[in-house]
């Protein structure tokens, strides 16, 4: 091994340190002059320049160097340098204080700029996407509680009309208020969307649709309980004059009849109560003394008996029918009632 690339590799390693300014020149300074090499044979030539390594002979007048085991420290006691160059080398000074104005580097500064401003966009991004969504899924319900608002005000003649005298042509059928429910079913859906932290979004979302599907289902019940029990409680023709048919016809009549009407009290929605409940509760349990006066009188030929009995039947169930439109009334305003409170949570909402 040669000292020339020991020396180069520390005189780089030292000026790249002294030009970065970490460190300033060093000052030269010598403990022992160094050694001239010995004259040689022959003059070197001017651009050759030795340096080597060689062994230092021992003798009799020589310390023999024993090995320390640190490679660096053996090297360098067994090494003796032939570099006269290197005597008058200096290496040039760079100014210290010009380094030491700025402390930074443009790359070190560029790479934190561009991972700062990638950063505040993600955030930036991420942000208006959730703002995004919260915007389009508010969009949403508003559009629904505006259709809601709409079916509301579709219905107010119906629901006026459920207790008229004459049931008109248009609530006779029950699905007229089936799209309240649809409405508040789709609003209460689309308030999923919401974010959590809008509670008083979806609060009132959904304590409107809940009211607008329970005024939804009374308002259908109702409507199927009209127009199915009104057409049962008017009696059909029944002959009171026994001169003008037998037992056996007036029997089937009548028994026809009793059957079909019993049939409709059980396929009457239960959830229509009050006064109804209690004239048809009355006017089923006379039925079978109705059913044996009237059949009684056709036998023996007593007209008037015959007439009372078939006029007290058809008393009783208009009774029944004055029952239902008075329950019919009350339903719609606790209906009505529903509705507003529905209109007032829906307010909010449509802004």
């Amino acid at each position: 091994m040669t000292a020339t690339s020991r020396l180069r590799r520390r005189t780089l390693r030292l000026f790249t340190m002294e030009s970065l300014g970490f460190i300033d020149p060093p000052d030269q300074s010598w403990t022992v002059s160094p050694s001239l090499p010995a004259p040689a044979t022959s003059p070197p030539s001017a651009t050759t320049q030795t340096t080597e390594l060689y062994e230092i002979p021992t003798g009799k007048h020589t310390k023999r160097v024993e090995p320390t085991g640190e490679l660096i420290k053996d090297i360098w006691d067994s090494t003796e340098l032939h570099a006269p160059s290197l005597l008058d080398w200096a290496p040039e000074s760079f100014s210290a204080t010009k380094l030491g104005r700025r402390s930074w580097r443009w790359p070190v500064v560029i790479s934190v700029m561009v991972v700062v401003l990638s950063v505040a966009a993600f955030g930036y991004w991420l942000y208006g996407r959730a703002d995004s969504q919260t915007s389009i899924a508010l969009s949403v319900v508003t559009e629904q509680a505006l259709h809601l608002d709409e079916m509301f005000d579709r219905s107010e003649p119906l629901i006026r009309d459920l207790d008229a005298e004459r049931l008109p042509e248009a609530n006779q059928d029950s699905t007229v208020f089936f799209d309240i429910g649809e409405a508040a079913r789709a609003m209460f859906a689309a308030s999923a969307d919401l974010p959590e932290s809008d509670t008083s979004d979806r609060t009132a979302a959904a304590e409107a649709a809940s009211l607008a599907i329970d005024a939804s289902r009374r308002l259908m019940d109702a409507t199927a309980y009209r127009t199915a029990l009104e057409p049962a409680l008017t009696l059909p023709l029944f002959e009171t004059d026994p001169a003008l048919t037998d037992l056996t016809t007036a029997t089937a009549a009548f028994t026809e009849w009793r059957s079909g009407f019993e049939n409709i009290l059980d396929a009457l929605p239960s959830e229509m109560t009050g006064l109804t409940s209690a004239a048809l509760g009355d006017v089923s349990g006379k039925l079978e003394t109705v059913q044996s006066a009237y059949l009684d009188a056709m036998r023996l030929g007593d007209r008037a008996v015959a007439v009372e009995a078939i006029g007290g039947l058809k008393a009783d169930l208009l009774q029944v029918r004055a029952a239902m439109i008075a329950d019919l009334g009350d339903l719609a305003t606790a209906v009505d009632g529903l509705i507003e409170q529905a209109r007032s949570r829906l307010a909010p909402l449509l802004g």
